[in-house]
């Protein structure tokens, strides 16, 4: 009796195990949403002195986001010190502030970064961070250069590099400073064979074909490198599955090669998924050796697919990343010229119209060119929001990718992808973990504390009201009527207001005795830890 039990415990264990991935990414899409930001700037580069002109837009479940409720805004330099912080209320998705930058502040490079406390329950390396450039009075003393050194990594599409099968490896050139660099190359074996030649494609990246022998000992030269240095290939494993993708618009065809002796490493399924939230699950043939198809992504939002081949125990074989770009978040637009004049303070005049009526949030930055440094900025809301806050790592020149719909920009995406692995989360830990409890929770606006007592005693002032004047910097004057609890404890959520406030404590009490405040902590100015 007690074998039949374990018998059928172990079926239940493995039945429920197989349903797994489908339903944790719902789960986790629940419990643990996804929230974006990008911030409109007026400019790149500042004057000591200046003000920083910021409007925020937040992003979640490929929607405006009713997350959060307050954004933190942060000026670091290039040590990661926090210089300056501002702390806005978000309405409907939107923000808008300023930074006020000192006139002592150091010419240099420094980093605009932004957060909310829903961002944070994730890896905190997908926050929203921007670099701008500063002139100031003091110079920052200029690094001695060092000797360029040259970083080569490999990514084998899908995942794993399977000896005895079609191998297509992508790779990544970067300087000390994680700047791209353009090589050309040969791959070779340890017989110091040519196998073949390749050249990076867009911005150090590239990629090239190989059918992997067992233990060749691959690895890559430079051509042109004198000190002839060697970039080892991971090694080939024995057992795995090839996925390759070739992505087009409104589809993606993909392969799979496979060993069909091997049941472990058999594809039986794979899922798509988007901000955690599954768009499809498609069933795959077992027994061959080989599959191809097409998966139709016409109907689906633009931004990063993440797409995982699973065996029938729902053990994860291969992922892959493609960037769906269905240009649904584009919409046509005139600016037509009514008035323009280039004299001091005078007055200019544009209309900006739409075809199709249009809600939203919108901002202009007018910026004079002759103090930009590049013509075209190289991030921009389309490059944040559907690209760089699902990527790790640097991303150069975010903004190209959506410059033009042509092969070769739509090549160099798809090496983007290949190069650059999503990070939200890993299978393994996702399959076998609960999911964790939020370690952060969103302010809800400021909220104020505090505690009230009898004056010359620990005895609390209970259940009595409490009127609570709010004096903002701008002199407006708010009044709350609040209520002490049994320990004479008192909370008010949900306030805004701007700059510095001064709160007034008013007892209404007919024996006109008197207390003592005890102010709580700041709800917005807690500290978080980032790296």
């Amino acid at each position: 009796m007690k074998l039949a039990c374990l018998c059928v415990l172990f079926f239940l264990f493995h039945h429920c195990l197989a349903q797994h991935p489908d339903e944790k990414l719902k789960n986790l899409a629940e419990g643990s949403p996804i929230e974006k930001i990008h911030l409109h700037l007026d400019r790149d580069e500042y004057l000591a002195g200046q003000t920083i002109w910021i409007k925020a837009y937040l992003y979640s479940d490929l929607l405006p986001s009713d997350k959060s409720t307050v954004l933190f805004v942060e000026l670091l330099n290039t040590s990661s010190t926090v210089l300056l912080r501002q702390t806005l209320p978000v309405s409907r998705a939107v923000s808008q502030g300023q930074i006020e930058l000192p006139d002592t502040i150091s010419s240099g490079q420094y980093i605009i970064r932004a957060y909310t406390a829903t961002m944070l329950n994730h890896d905190e390396s997908f926050v929203f961070k921007r670099m701008i450039s500063v002139s100031g009075k003091n110079k920052n003393n200029a690094a001695t250069p060092s000797p360029r050194q040259l970083r080569l990594e490999f990514f084998p599409e899908g995942g794993n590099f399977v000896a005895g099968q079609p191998n297509t490896i992508a790779f990544k050139a970067t300087d000390e400073n994680g700047w791209p660099v353009n090589v050309n190359a040969v791959l070779k074996n340890s017989k110091q064979e040519i196998i073949t030649r390749f050249s990076s494609l867009h911005d150090g990246m590239g990629m090239f074909d190989v059918d992997a022998q067992p233990d060749a000992g691959y690895y890559v030269e430079i051509t042109g490198d004198a000190s002839q240095q060697k970039y080892p290939l991971p090694l080939s494993a024995s057992k795995g599955i090839v996925f390759r993708l070739l992505n087009a618009p409104g589809n993606i065809h993909f392969e799979i090669f496979q060993q069909k002796n091997d049941p472990v490493f058999q594809a039986a399924y794979m899922i798509g998924q988007m901000q955690h939230h599954p768009v499809f699950k498609q069933p795959l043939i077992q027994g061959t050796s080989s599959l191809s198809g097409f998966i139709n992504t016409s109907h689906l939002s633009s931004g990063i697919l993440h797409i995982t081949v699973f065996n029938k125990d729902g053990m994860p074989l291969a992922e892959r990343l493609s960037f769906v770009n269905n240009k649904e978040y584009i919409r046509t637009a005139e600016l037509t010229t009514d008035k323009v004049s280039f004299s001091a303070l005078s007055e200019n005049h544009f209309h900006l119209r739409f075809k199709d009526s249009v809600s939203g949030s919108f901002s202009v930055s007018i910026t004079d060119p002759a103090y930009n440094a590049s013509a075209i900025r190289e991030q921009n809301i389309f490059s944040s929001l559907l690209l760089t806050s699902d990527l790790k790592g640097y991303v150069h020149d975010p903004a190209y990718y959506f410059s033009a719909d042509n092969d070769s920009v739509r090549a160099a995406l798809d090496l983007l992808m290949m190069v650059h692995g999503w990070r939200r989360f890993k299978w393994e830990q996702l399959l076998k973990e609960s999911l964790r409890p939020l370690k952060y929770k969103d302010p809800a606006f400021a909220s104020i504390t505090g505690r009230v007592t009898l004056e010359g005693t620990k005895k609390p002032f209970a259940n009595k009201e409490l009127l609570l004047y709010i004096i903002g910097a701008d002199s407006s004057r708010k009044v709350q009527l609040l209520k002490t609890d049994e320990n004479g404890n008192y909370q008010i959520d949900s306030l805004i207001f701007f700059g510095r406030a001064r709160l007034l404590h008013n007892v209404n009490n007919k024996k006109k005795l008197l207390v003592n405040i005890h102010p709580g902590g700041d709800s917005l100015n807690r500290p978080y830890a980032l790296p």
